[in-house]
């Protein structure tokens, strides 16, 4: 059976998406709305003025919860729901979210040790750091889909990934712009809004907005892409 083509892969996503869109949103609109108003307030963005250079901090900050939170928690719910459709079984909001809540912990060790090394790879050498970013990219897969704990989801995406590096880095390439159109939309669309009411608070609502469409379709194509690769592996394992 031969791999499906990026193309492939993109409707799949979007049909997954288009005909789910209810429940990713049921799912994906709280946690954005929580995560990047207590973000915002934190920072005292709601009630600020919008700025022509925002400090470095608020970039930061945004950063890191967006990477360590935001985005791991939704693709753990969303990982979850395209595990059970395409098993054909029923899927509930409340489930998919306690589940992913409860996995969480053992998320967040594997994208902070992802991200971490990553991070070291790009700074000591670009190459490494690429290597790295694309090898254990499917890390929340590995423990929402296969159960695996500690580290072994850094060893499960690595193992999967090996031999398909380019292929995996031109998915993710392919996904990324596709999701950063809508973004880049939104943005420019609110951003003359917020210049002429004076308020950071919608450059907050275009980011969470933008997150919204965003993070599930990336989510979703990344479960896909990993399942693949899985079905890939256990085919060449039984050859």
């Amino acid at each position: 059976m031969r791999a499906p083509s990026v193309g492939e892969l993109l409707r799949a996503a979007f049909d997954l998406y288009r005909g789910n869109v209810r429940l990713v949103l049921a799912v994906t609109v709280p946690i954005v709305i929580v995560v990047t108003g207590l973000t915002a307030l934190g920072l005292g963005e709601l009630g600020a003025r919008v700025s022509p250079a925002p400090p470095p901090r608020d970039a930061y900050v945004g950063f890191a919860v967006s990477e360590l939170v935001t985005g791991p928690l939704i693709t753990a719910i969303l990982a979850r729901l395209v595990l059970l459709r395409r098993r054909g079984e029923s899927v509930n909001a409340t489930d998919l979210v306690a589940d992913a809540l409860e996995l969480f912990p053992a998320v967040l060790l594997v994208i902070v040790a992802w991200l971490v090394v990553a991070f070291l790879g790009f700074a000591c050498f670009f190459v490494p750091g690429a290597y790295i970013f694309v090898s254990w990219f499917f890390v929340v897969q590995a423990v929402v889909i296969d159960g695996d704990r500690g580290f072994a989801p850094i060893r499960r995406s690595a193992s999967l990934v090996r031999g398909h590096w380019w292929r995996s880095a031109g998915t993710g390439a392919a996904f990324w712009l596709a999701a950063l159109v809508p973004q880049v939309v939104i943005v420019y669309a609110l951003t003359p809004v917020a210049r002429s009411a004076n308020s950071y608070a919608i450059v907050v609502i275009a980011g969470a907005l933008a997150s919204v469409i965003a993070l599930p379709f990336l989510a979703i194509g990344a479960t896909l892409y990993y399942l693949n690769l899985r079905d890939g592996a256990a085919r060449a394992a039984r050859a």
